[in-house]
């Protein structure tokens, strides 16, 4: 039996032949692929039959959308037929490097000894052109969740779903938050599933993001997604704090600092506990200023 589920959520047509080529040149054929038709109303199975025989390919035709409410929910949906050990989130206009599946295998036996959930490769990020536009991401092999943490939150380093290959047991038990967009949906998985500890990067093997601009990564310009990334960022940090005790404690004073910021730009007063925070940190006395903090944000409504 395959050990590793590649699963496609589909809705958008402009670059998916792309990304099916990338899964039809693996030289290791040891996965099985999953595709989820997100109700789009372009029909894509002349195309996976193009590059896939009736039985290389599981399809799913959804009669709902759900992407359009949260993509989260389109993942979700696709992943409780998977019945592999793990599984990789293959965006319909990215692609991955034909020794993908071949360099998961090479490395599973030491993945597997260590206890690893998760695994990352190396990353980069491509235009509508699939012009390259950035170098390729590079990590230690064996990386502790701090790294990605500080990656995240402190030097801002992209990071992307498609990237990732996730162990199935273990998403079970959390599966993936609902934040708007599912914008940091994939961060917080990473570090949940791998039960915030290591995870394994693979740099011999490459997966290329597409960036352009019906991508929810594009959309730059567009004012009600950019407020809902924001909503995303704060709901994102908000379920971090509260997991204060795994966080460096070097991080949290700033990432506090940040999470009022964007609750005071969002003119939200609602308000995780600080007051265990303040204690955790050493700084007991800044619990004085909640009540004031508060009051402020309170105003700012």
């Amino acid at each position: 039996m395959n050990k590793l589920a590649i699963v496609i959520p589909y809705y958008k047509l402009d670059f998916f032949e792309e990304t099916l080529k990338s899964v039809a040149a693996q030289t290791d054929r040891n996965f099985t692929l999953y595709i989820g038709n997100d109700a789009s109303p372009d029909d894509p199975l002349p195309l996976i039959q193009k590059h896939f025989s009736d039985n290389e390919f599981k399809y799913y035709h959804y009669s709902k959308n759900v992407g359009g409410t949260n993509l989260a929910l389109q993942w979700e949906r696709i992943l409780e037929n998977v019945t592999e050990e793990w599984f990789q989130i293959l965006g319909d206009d990215d692609v991955i490097s034909a020794n993908f599946v071949e360099e998961f295998y090479t490395h599973l036996n030491q993945i597997e000894k260590n206890k690893i959930n998760v695994i990352k490769f190396s990353q980069a990020l491509m235009d509508g052109h699939s012009i390259i536009l950035t170098s390729y991401t590079h990590l230690k092999t064996i990386t502790h969740y701090r790294d990605i943490w500080t990656d995240i939150f402190s030097k801002r380093e992209r990071s992307s779903l498609s990237e990732n290959i996730f162990r199935t047991s273990e998403y079970k038990k959390y599966k993936f938050k609902k934040y708007p967009l599912a914008w940091y949906s994939d961060d917080m998985a990473i570090l949940e599933i791998s039960n915030f500890k290591n995870i394994f990067f693979i740099e011999t093997a490459q997966v290329q993001v597409r960036i352009f601009e019906k991508s929810i990564s594009g959309m730059t310009d567009d004012e009600v997604y950019n407020k809902k990334k924001e909503w995303a960022r704060l709901y994102f940090y908000e379920d971090i704090l509260k997991k204060f005790k795994l966080l460096p404690k070097k991080d949290i004073e700033p990432l506090l600092k940040f999470y009022l910021s964007i609750c005071w730009n969002l003119r939200e007063s609602k308000i995780i506990n600080l007051i265990p925070l303040y204690f955790h940190i050493g700084k007991p006395l800044k619990i004085l200023t909640i009540p004031y903090k508060i009051l402020l944000l309170n105003r700012n409504k």
